[in-house]
């Protein structure tokens, strides 16, 4: 009777066993999602069962997923571009993954190439000095380079690492994020993908660890990952010859590397290259995938970019969620349609400052527009489709007359796969509008202007032709273009999931610097944006300093404003990661901030001063006030995302100054067809399309 008990027992465990197994037995994609696989191969994980066998499309792959802990993973290759068939058997439980499979050299989601489009690769340079080799092809790819390099015991650079067995007597030491001491050595691969160059470097020391594999990580790899993006815009038709502009180091960056993170960029992720964020979306969720299935799956990314750097993780973060888990957008400047329209005003302001109102003082010029002049930004460059990078030949260049088919280099040319192309003209569809637009109205209702001033510049300040030209009519935007730009997220919505994500921004202030396209304003714009949508910014920390360092402080060591967040965004992702308890995803993403990360500011001094940053008010502001754009001197909500203002009869209510009869009606004939209504949504603000659309 005993024996017949202890049988039944070990029946139903035995039995318990097999259900649980089957019950947890699953296969899933590690690098990416099952829907957007690149490059021919993924890196799968199967959870569970027992002992299995594997097949893609009928051939056996079994070979390729090895024991890993409870866990069996690998390298699975040979997929064909399209559909895929991903089958594993484990006792008598099936599991088919469909796997799309789609060219390394793309496109995925971001539509088709643009052409004409000329390769780099001989121009660009390895740590060593060494190029590239050339390409012709037309995806640009060369043969992937993999190399060992170190940090020198005196800082300087970086030396190739000799062969042999032993490491050179000056190499530098550095302490990982986990306290390990390692030597100062990374391996650094470079290569092609989606038809930019990457690199992803990490600590490794090949004379005392094995070679990275999917599943043999770097022994001084602390498994967590940073993805860089740089910034400027009007990049076209190239793919790039450096990652980074002066002074940044791109995947080479120290100050992350040096605590073990994996550290990765793309040419197209600089936009300077590309000024396209759609591309740069799928430029950066090929390389990351790539990284997965060299290093394997890390516990958490963080984005990480200064101006155009911070439109990309910004604008990832909300349209294209899932591989970025934390951004740290550095000089926050929103979107490329904001800053546009700020470098468009501005240029229009400009040219009027040095004809109508050269008279006014520079107290007065910089009341009128909100902020010192940028004369970087004093260009219709973003309009100009003459206005080309080096690398596309002057021949082939667009001219109104002499070659009206030409090679047009504007970013609405640039980013046609998204807004679209004007049918009468063949180019692409123009936003900037400025109908309606009363510059100044701020500056005049304080009375820093007079009503004579303020009617001279909006008699005056016209807009632009399509060519980028200016004409003294204002500019009229393609409704279609600005309603596609709405729809596709290209104007940053926060409708998506970036208030679902952790937020750090490091700001250093440069709004007195003449740096207009940082100006501070801009985060607010984002900040109202979220609040729009969520009813608070609560994921999103702001910290504020000096512009001693200059904008991109990480890729020049770092100082301690730098440090600690990077510090304290690795403590909110790790502690987020590790919350399976219930609850929203933004619930957990509060909830998981570190307490002692909150919005703050450093003085010029250095010291911290814990405070809510708003646009004014506060300590922090008496060091370091916003100053806004010439739109919101116009009137604009704090948010900044109206392209095209819906207009209303000139109301006299609306001026805090008195006109003349003669006054008021020049003003009702300057504005004939109304003025703008900022109580109401923009022309043409058609809602969010939603995340990962695909053109």
């Amino acid at each position: 009777m005993k024996w017949s008990n202890a049988i039944a027992a070990a029946v139903v465990l035995c039995l318990s066993f097999n259900a649980r197994a089957a019950e947890d037995f699953n296969v899933s994609v590690v690098s990416s999602d099952p829907s957007r696989v690149t490059g021919g191969d993924a890196l799968i994980a199967v959870t569970g069962g027992g002992e299995i066998t594997a097949t893609l499309n009928g051939a056996d792959v079994t070979k390729a997923l090895v024991k890993d802990g409870a866990r069996r993973i690998g390298l699975v290759t040979g997929l064909k571009v399209g559909a895929n068939d991903l089958v594993v058997k484990s006792g008598g439980q099936t599991k088919t993954l469909k796997l799309t499979n789609y060219s390394i050299s793309g496109p995925v989601f971001a539509g088709p190439k643009e052409t004409p489009f000329y390769c780099e690769t001989d121009q660009f340079e390895l740590p060593d000095g060494k190029k590239l080799p050339a390409s012709t092809a037309p995806d640009c790819s060369v043969p992937t380079q993999v190399g060992h390099y170190y940090k020198p015991k005196d800082g300087k650079g970086w030396k190739p690492l000799p062969a042999g067995a032993t490491l050179p007597a000056d190499v530098a030491m550095t302490t990982t994020s986990l306290g390990a001491q390692v030597p100062f050595v990374i391996r650094v691969e470079t290569g092609v993908i989606d038809r930019g160059i990457y690199q992803i470097s990490v600590l490794h020391d090949p004379t005392s660890d094995q070679p990275i594999t999917p599943t043999h990580a770097s022994k001084a790899w602390n498994k967590r990952m940073t993805y860089l993006f740089y910034g400027g815009c009007g990049g076209e038709y190239r793919q790039g010859k450096k990652i980074g502009g002066a002074g940044e180091t791109g995947a080479l960056d120290a100050q992350f590397l040096r605590q073990g993170y994996m550290v990765m960029a793309n040419t197209l992720n600089v936009l300077a290259n590309n000024c396209d964020d759609l591309l740069a979306s799928e430029v950066a969720m090929m390389t990351l995938e790539h990284a997965k299935k060299v290093a394997g799956a890390p516990l958490f990314t963080i984005g990480w970019g200064c101006s155009g750097g911070s439109h990309q993780v910004l604008q990832i973060a909300d349209n294209y969620p899932g591989f970025l888990d934390g951004i740290m957008p550095l000089c926050d400047s929103v979107d490329h349609y904001r800053l546009l329209q700020q470098a468009a005003d501005m240029t229009l302001m400009h040219r009027w400052h040095e004809n109508g109102g050269k008279a006014l003082s520079d107290e007065q010029k910089i009341a009128t527009q909100g902020s010192y002049l940028d004369t970087s930004l004093a260009s219709s460059r973003l309009l100009d489709p003459t206005v080309c990078p080096e690398v596309v030949p002057k021949e082939t260049r667009y001219k109104a007359k002499t070659n009206p088919k030409g090679v047009r280099c504007t970013q609405a040319d640039h980013t046609v796969n998204a807004t679209g192309r004007d049918p009468a003209t063949g180019f692409g569809r123009l936003t900037f509008d400025n109908v309606g637009v009363q510059y100044a109205l701020g500056a005049l209702n304080d009375k820093k202007i007079t009503v004579a001033q303020f009617l001279d510049l909006n008699e005056q300040v016209g807009g632009f032709d399509g060519d980028g030209q200016f004409q003294a009519k204002r500019s009229v935007g393609d409704v279609k273009g600005i309603e596609a730009a709405y729809r596709t997220g290209r104007v940053l919505s926060a409708r998506g999931e970036l208030p679902n994500t952790p937020v750090l921004e490091q700001r250093n202030y440069s709004d007195r610097d003449k740096q207009a396209a940082h100006l501070k304003s801009a985060t607010f714009a984002t900040l109202a944006r979220i609040d729009n949508v969520a009813g608070n910014h609560d994921n999103y920390v702001m910290l504020l300093e000096s512009h001693r360092n200059g904008d991109y402080v990480a890729s020049r060591g770092g100082d301690e404003m730098s440090d600690y967040a990077i510090k304290k965004m690795d403590e909110w992702l790790t502690k987020l990661v590790a919350d399976n308890s219930a609850g929203t995803k933004r619930e957990k993403v509060i909830r998981n901030k570190p307490a002692d990360l909150v919005d703050s500011c450093y003085d010029p001094e250095g010291a911290r001063i814990i405070e809510k940053q708003t646009f004014t008010g506060g300590k922090c502001n008496e060091f370091y006030p916003t100053r806004p754009t010439p739109r919101i001197v116009a009137g604009t909500p704090i948010s900044q995302d109206v392209l095209k203002c819906a207009t209303k009869p000139v109301d006299m209510k609306d001026y805090k100054v008195t006109f003349t009869a003669a006054e008021e009606a020049r003003l009702k004939k300057v504005f004939a067809d109304g003025v703008c209504d900022w109580t109401k949504p923009g022309v043409g603000h058609v809602a969010f399309g939603g995340t990962w659309q695909k053109f």
